[in-house]
């Protein structure tokens, strides 16, 4: 080595060699005469092939060390390393180590050895190799390394692919078999990406992300496993696409205290719950398909995130079971099981779902229980023996709802408090709602038909209202109980043509009198119903916070609206009047809330049919390829029908990704017609920040014509965040001394100039902090008194930064 010169080829024939060899600050390339008859071994503690700052290539030569102190087989410093058609194995710690240069190992041999191939700071390919038999990785990357792993076959390894302390690069068309522990395991700032890889067999999980790692994952295959398929936590947040999970001996998805986005992933046939978010974790889960789970399908447990558009398929329990948290579910669809979600046990819940279909459960549809909260809009029920159950202290709200096929439509018992807007029960055996113990009952504008027992059967001695309710086809009474103390049963409000089997619509108090021209007329709103609604609304709005300039505008928006109406009576003409708005302003300002209040103010003056609020983003809109993006768009359009479609970020549309056409722009195109063509069933609400929102009305001829009015959200004041977290402190049951009060505007003075606060979401998450702080600081005490749970002191403000 030493006398070859710069650029040699040395040929060397068949035959034992004892290193080390070493090459130093020179280009050499080393062949085998006859691939695999070469042998390069080393007894001592140094690697059989040491190299530094050269350019070496290796090619068909077996490559040993008999020493277990050697750090490695072949270790290169510094400039590039080119392994091809080589074997590597021996006693030494690593197989192969690359320390800041690069190396390209191809067709290569890798066996029998305590760690596989290490990048340390280094670059380079892994690709049709063959590696078995570790105790540990098979190839690892550290800090800065970047390598591409392709094509590769990994078998019989402690783990398979290691990121830590921000390692980087790509692992892709490889597969996995049999590993002990990880497949992929990815640590401490590290990003990889991983594509196309099949990982089977194993006794641990397939990856796992941990500490702030994240990176991206699509397409691959994890079957056969005793453990997990993907285990994120500790404030990891991959981004996982188009997964296949199947068969594994745990959770398909494990989230714990972490995030992440799981976009269209499926998985069968796991032992514990197909995903699992616990311990704070908050993923944002799009698309996929859970099916045959063993147990439940998706299990939250003191956790949140966002779940969009998934589909469970026959889980051997419930298909989604919360145990405390706050998720929210949109487009849910959950077939079979014994329950279609369940609320369990006594933990504060607060769930929320738009749009949801639960199909077929042997039990319930919904069950809930304990000291939470359920508030669900366009939710469907069928074919369940009970469709829903409320027990406990829990809370059910549930509007434009429709439960249908079973034995009993909804139950409330314990003292579960269960709000009905606009619902329909329909085709049940027994009766359409039933109220046992101390449970309460709102029911406004709904509709019972088709049922074997009463409409309503009232066993409570709590308050129950039926307003405005049609009973049609009912066997037995409408509402049974309606001379208890506290039931009070309104006049009903059914349509002209409502007639049932019978031939007539039982009214709420079971005369049938729907001829009865003073009934009929008892049982419309009138102005000064329709007013007293509005005011409520109104009220609520001016009950918010700031937002000053906001409520004077949706004032505005009303009285035009309420003087059209009355200039239209008096066969006046009446300006067309744009009720589309634009909402621009920082996150956390309150949009989405006026944006609800604005939907009921438009149903209330009778300008929508509904008034329910439907929020999506880009993601809920734009396809995957083009063509989808109509579909998808379309779809969300119509859920929204009656009611307002609130955009939000809606500039994000009109961003161009790459050099093809962005799908936004046709989500943005789809947009504004289906406005055009149902301009009178719906109300169009964009959102975002004002200068990008410029552009995005820019975007499109037809949007600034629709869009004619922009209310503008500002940053709260510290004292108006101050009076939201005194607010939220007083609805919780707590105190915040003088002292407290003082100490708190001033970090709050501190956090509405850091960039991430998020103004009153950011005030909430303080909140929140301060709670926790409290019970820390209250751990000690073996009985802590009333004023002492109650009291928040300035030590439990959390520090900036913190």
């Amino acid at each position: 080595m030493a006398a070859a010169p710069h650029g040699a080829l040395i040929v060397v024939e068949p035959g034992r060699y004892d290193g080390p060899v070493t090459v130093r600050a020179k280009a050499v390339t080393i062949r085998a005469a006859m691939p695999g008859g070469v042998t390069v071994e080393n007894r001592d503690a140094a690697p059989a092939v040491y190299c530094e700052g050269a350019e070496v290539t290796l090619q068909g030569l077996v490559l040993r060390t008999w020493s277990s102190e050697a750090p490695a087989t072949v270790s290169a410093v510094g400039g590039t390393l080119t392994l091809e058609l080589c074997t590597v194995t021996g006693q030494a710690v690593n197989a192969v180590i690359s320390e800041r240069g690069a190396a390209h190992l191809r067709s290569c041999h890798f066996h029998g050895m305590r760690r596989g191939m290490a990048f340390v700071d280094s670059s380079g390919v892994v690709e049709h190799c063959r590696l078995w038999d570790f105790d540990e990785y098979a190839v690892l990357s550290k800090r800065d390394s970047q390598p591409i792993v392709r094509h590769c076959h990994v078998q019989n390894v402690g783990q398979g692919f290691e990121a830590f302390e921000g390692g980087r690069g790509t692992v892709e068309d490889s597969h996995f078999i049999g590993v002990r522990q990880t497949a992929v395991a990815v640590s401490g700032r590290s990003r990889p990406t991983v594509r196309r890889c099949r990982i089977s067999g194993g006794r641990g999980s397939g990856m796992a992300f941990s500490g702030s790692a994240g990176g991206l994952v699509e397409e691959c295959e994890l079957t056969d496993l005793e453990g997990s398929g993907i285990e994120v936590s500790g404030g990891a947040e991959p981004d996982i696409r188009r997964c296949l999970i199947e068969r594994v001996g745990r959770n398909g998805i494990y989230v714990s205290g972490a995030q992440g986005k799981f976009s269209d992933c499926t998985v069968t046939a796991s032992r514990l719950p197909a995903v699992a978010a616990v311990d704070g974790a908050a993923p944002e889960v799009n698309g996929g398909v859970l099916r045959g789970a063993r147990e439940d399908a998706l299990l939250i447990q003191s956790a949140a995130g966002r779940y969009t558009n998934v589909k469970i398929e026959d889980p051997g329990r419930c298909g989604v079971r919360v145990q405390g948290g706050g998720p929210a579910f949109t487009d849910l669809t959950v077939t079979g099981g014994e329950h279609g979600i369940v609320l369990d046990g006594a933990l504060d819940t607060d769930v929320r779902i738009d749009g949801a279909t639960f199909r077929g459960a042997s039990q319930s549809g919904i069950a809930a229980e304990g000291s939470g909260r359920l508030t669900g809009t366009m939710v469907r029920v069928e074919d369940a023996p009970a469709g829903v159950v409320g027990s406990e202290r829990i809370s059910i709200s549930l509007t434009d709802a429709t439960v249908s096929g079973g034995i009993v439509g909804v139950v409330g018992a314990g003292q579960a408090s269960l709000r009905l807007d606009r619902c329909t029960v329909t085709s049940m055996t027994g009766s359409g709602v039933v109220l046992r113990e101390q449970s309460r009952l709102d029911m406004r504008a709904g509709t019972v038909r088709d049922c074997g027992g009463d409409g309503v059967q009232v066993e409570t001695d709590a308050p129950v209202l039926v307003d405005g309710c049609e009973f049609i086809n009912v066997a037995g009474e409408p509402v049974r109980g309606a001379d208890r103390p506290l039931v009070s049963v309104g006049a009903p409000h059914p349509p002209d043509n409502a007639h049932g089997p019978t031939g007539s619509a039982a009214t709420a108090d079971g005369t049938g009198r729907d001829d009865d021209p003073d009934h009929a007329a008892a049982g419309r709103p009138g102005d000064a119903d329709a007013a007293t609604t509005v005011n409520a609304a109104l009220a609520e709005l001016d009950a918010m916070i700031g937002l000053a300039a906001v409520k004077r505008e949706v004032r505005t928006v009303v009285h035009l609206i309420r003087v059209g109406e009355q200039r239209r009576r008096a066969n006046l003409p009446v300006l067309p009047l744009s009720r589309h708005l634009v909402f621009t302003g920082p996150p956390g300002t309150g949009k989405t809330t006026v944006a609800r209040i604005y939907g009921r103010l438009l149903a209330q003056l009778g300008m929508l049919s509904k008034g329910q609020v439907v929020e999506v983003a880009r993601v809920d809109l734009v396809g995957e390829y083009l063509g989808s993006t109509a579909l998808k768009t379309s779809a969300v359009f119509e859920r929204a029908l009656g009611g307002v479609l609130f955009v939000d970020e809606a500039y994000t549309l009109a961003r161009r990704f790459g050099t093809t056409s962005d799908l936004g722009l046709e989500a943005i195109d789809t947009l504004v017609k289906l406005i055009e063509d149902y301009r009178d069933q719906v109300v169009v609400i964009v959102a975002g920040y004002p200068d990008e929102m410029e552009g995005f009305l820019a975007t499109n001829p037809g949007l600034a014509s629709r869009f004619t009015k922009t209310i503008e959200f500002v940053d709260y004041t510290p004292d108006e965040l101050l009076a939201i977290v005194s607010g939220l402190a007083g609805q919780h049951g707590y105190d915040l001394t003088k002292p407290t009060s003082a100490a708190l505007r001033e970090r709050l003075t501190e956090a509405a100039h850091e960039p991430d606060f998020g103004n009153g979401r950011g005030a909430r998450k303080l909140f929140g902090a301060m709670i926790e702080r409290q019970a820390e600081r209250l751990a000690d005490i073996p009985a802590p008194t009333s004023e002492q749970l109650r009291l928040l002191l300035p030590g439990d403000i959390p520090p900036a930064g913190s």
